[in-house]
């Protein structure tokens, strides 16, 4: 967290000094409820510390605030000191004496409302400094609290700092959302480094289901191929780092988010993609791969690792059966097993209008993954263009890591036109 100057300090605490006691005997003698309560025994020191507190004589002022302290008694005597005191100690910055002087107001009752908010950021901005995270974010709600407005500031990013860097993470990304929000209300665009320190924060706790929600509001905000690619290969690292199982179909289905979002890289990426889709008997998808690959010069010719795969793919797609065959079986199944399989092999050939009535009726019938299928029917309504439809279909997908997917995938379908 990005702390206040040392003079941007001092002039924003200086703004607190009173200047009303000097030389005044009928501050003493005035009477009622508001009345400052000041005795002559206090008085007298404590206007000859005025003056020297408007002669900026700060060396003079420490030499004889400990002695008017002692002798203060009532809240506007104690009030009256540690406003004097804290005028010094950030004349000189003097964090130790301004944290002190800081402590005695925010408690001292005579304190005006209206500097108390500036005050607890202060102590805030003091405390994150000690890496006293816990006391920092305290300090900086009540701030916020009392409607404090730090000129330059966003509050709501310094308590969310201060609450993640103590272990706060829920709140701190609760208070980042806030700062997100406040950013758009004001017609701009938070900065992508508030999503990522999120998302870290979530990962290192092992919240993988709060972390792919961040990151996929990250995509979302920040949606160039770079991001989505990176996005959701930390995703499945991360996943498997914390011992989700993503099994063949789950990488797939990310791969192609990846795709859908143009941030295949390079060779590497295209080959996972291409072995992926040929384990799962879809030579359809294979071929089409890797022709868009060549086109966009993203796959050399000739290619050693992917040659072979397109080879084999292109064999296997002349010999596969007719679909439409498969869709009479798939009517007349007393499960949905064959209407998904041949809904999974009208996905890959591109065909996501049939693929959607297959994946329906697959549904209809039963006895198949739900999570899976409705991944797969909201990739082919969201490649169909039908947007509200795909949500809904992703929405449906609540458990394990394809819920996380669905996400990513939903966050997708938003950006698109």
């Amino acid at each position: 967290m990005k702390s206040v100057s040392k003079a941007a300090l001092a002039v924003a605490l200086l703004m607190g000094a009173p200047a009303f006691i000097a030389g005044s005997p009928a501050v003493a003698q005035k009477k009622g409820a508001n009345s400052p309560q000041v005795s002559e025994a206090f008085r007298k020191p404590a206007g000859e510390v005025q003056k020297l507190v408007e002669a900026k004589d700060w060396a003079g002022v420490k030499a004889r605030i400990d002695a008017l302290d002692a002798v203060a008694q009532s809240d506007d005597e104690k009030y009256y000191a540690a406003s004097f005191r804290l005028a010094a100690a950030a004349g000189t910055s003097d964090n130790p004496s301004i944290i002190r002087a800081l402590d005695a107001l925010i408690v001292n009752p005579k304190t005006p409302q209206a500097d108390l908010g500036r005050y607890n950021f202060f102590r805030g901005d003091l405390a994150y400094q000690q890496k006293q995270y816990p006391q920092a974010a305290n300090y900086l709600l009540k701030a916020r609290e009392l409607g404090y407005q730090p000129q330059g500031t966003n509050l709501n990013l310094k308590i969310a700092q201060a609450q993640l860097d103590g272990g706060q993470v829920a709140q701190g990304a609760a208070s980042i959302d806030a700062a997100i929000k406040a950013e758009e209300a004001a017609g701009r665009k938070a900065p992508e480094a508030w999503y990522k320190v999120v998302v870290s924060k979530f990962y290192t706790g092992g919240d993988k289901a709060n972390a792919a929600a961040w990151l996929a509001r990250q995509a979302a905000a920040y949606p160039s191929p770079e991001t989505w690619r990176s996005s959701l290969m930390v995703y499945m690292e991360q996943a498997s780092a914390k011992g989700a199982t993503l099994d063949a179909d789950l990488r797939l289905d990310v791969l192609r988010l990846i795709r859908a979002a143009k941030g295949l890289a390079g060779t590497s990426d295209y080959y996972e993609y291409a072995d992926a889709a040929q384990r799962r008997g879809l030579p359809w998808e294979v071929v089409s791969l890797v022709d868009e690959g060549r086109a966009a010069g993203k796959i050399s010719r000739p290619n050693p690792q992917i040659d072979p795969l397109y080879t084999q793919a292109v064999n296997r797609q002349k010999a596969e059966v007719s679909l439409t065959a498969e869709e009479k079986r798939a009517a007349s199944a007393a499960n949905g097993a064959v209407a998904m399989s041949t809904a999974d092999a009208y996905l890959a050939s591109g065909n996501n209008a049939k693929a959607v009535e297959l994946y329906r009726l697959a549904l209809q019938k039963g006895g198949v993954d739900t999570s899976l299928v409705n991944t797969r029917l909201g990739i082919a309504l969201a490649r169909s263009g039908q947007k509200a439809e795909a949500k809904t279909a992703f929405a449906a997908v609540t458990t394990g890591p394809r819920a996380e997917l669905a996400r990513f995938w939903s966050a997708w379908v938003d950006t698109q036109a």
